[in-house]
């Protein structure tokens, strides 16, 4: 996990300062000689820092005269707090989102907060229609499920107008690269896959094909795990065997593709318990027993991989507690508390389907 710039964290205790009245419109910052050699860090890191500040519009740097505050500035940090977070996901009452709410709502309704939930349904256009209430409703801090993360997000600009207003963002399951430093609760991905594939290795499989969702960073990253395991086992990787997917063709990919992509594998990891169950259905259909001919595994241990007709072996990430730890880290964020990012572990339940 990469940790938060020292420029980004100056950046941010400096603001902190500038919103509890420290330095006030038309206060003079401190020279980058006498910040750098204060906080222990190079000029070059104190420049970053201030450069981070101007650009969100607190300080103006002016030639011969230093780092100016911005009239005006104290009073974008210091608004009125509403005591509202908005809280937007993909889906809200489906698959593994109501324990990551239910630990968000503890939280919150612990430090009198309340959120304001939206769904993008996985759509980047409701997600900017959400932004832009936001930017009407001006909440106290946002949590938010990316939507389609693996892609370029036509909304970066909505969340820094967000962060340049004093509104700070913790991402959960997913989040968007191309947004500076970004803070997240996230489960670790890589180590998943990896840790799935290597299972399936142990028990003998060499032929191991793979199910992944193609729009979403997490499915990138639990396909680096697989490979990885793969090549550090020596066991080749065949592309005829993977099969990638997205929100939209999920149901299509796997009805059309999924017997003919596994017809010669012996186990497959699959992206979620929704995209397994479908899969043990399908091999039923072409009278293919689990795990005699196919062994599955996949991520979530959802309420799918128990009512699968075979038990579904699944990696689990404690739900509820993605959505404790993202709601305190975004708490201490409007607190003016510099936070760095968390991956969550993955740990194994084991079915029949292994």
């Amino acid at each position: 996990m990469k940790k938060m710039n020292k420029y980004v964290l100056l950046s941010q205790r400096l603001a902190a300062e500038i919103q509890s009245g420290h330095y006030r419109a038309g206060d003079r910052l401190p020279s980058e000689n006498e910040l750098a050699s204060y906080f222990g860090l190079s000029r070059q890191t104190v420049r970053q820092a201030l450069s981070q500040l101007a650009e969100q519009g607190l300080i103006t740097r002016r030639q011969g005269s230093g780092s100016i505050v911005n009239a005006g500035a104290d009073h974008v940090l210091t608004r009125q707090r509403s005591y509202t977070v908005a809280v937007i996901t993909t889906y809200i009452g489906e698959y593994i989102f109501p324990d990551i709410m239910r630990g968000i709502e503890q939280v919150l309704n612990l430090n009198q907060y309340a959120p304001l939930i939206s769904a993008t349904r996985n759509r980047v256009d409701s997600e900017r229609r959400i932004l832009l209430n936001c930017l009407d409703r001006l909440p106290d801090g946002l949590i938010v499920e990316g939507t389609k993360t693996a892609l370029p997000n036509p909304n970066i600009d909505l969340y820094q107008k967000l962060y340049n207003l004093g509104i700070p963002t913790v991402f959960i399951n997913g989040f968007y690269p191309d947004l500076p430093e970004p803070i997240f609760v996230v489960a670790d991905d890589r180590q998943g896959g990896r840790d799935a594939t290597n299972l399936l290795i142990r028990k003998g499989h060499t032929q191991i094909g793979g199910i992944f969702k193609s729009d979403d960073i997490q499915g990138h990253r639990r396909y680096a795990g697989f490979i990885q395991a793969m090549r550090d086992a020596g066991v080749a990787l065949n592309d005829d065997r993977i099969l990638w997917y997205t929100t939209e063709n999920r149901s299509a990919v796997l009805s059309n593709y999924a017997l003919s992509a596994l017809e010669d594998c012996t186990a497959v990891v699959c992206y979620n318990d929704e995209v397994a169950l479908q899969v043990t259905n399908l091999m039923r259909t072409a009278h293919r027993k689990i795990p005699e001919d196919l062994a599955v595994v996949s991520f979530d241990n959802s309420y799918y991989s128990e009512v699968s007709p075979i038990g579904i072996t699944s990696f689990t990430c404690h739900k509820e507690q993605i959505g404790t730890l993202a709601a305190q880290k975004l708490l201490a964020l409007i607190n003016g508390q510099p936070q760095q990012s968390t991956l969550l572990p993955w740990t194994m339940v084991e079915r029949e389907s292994v």
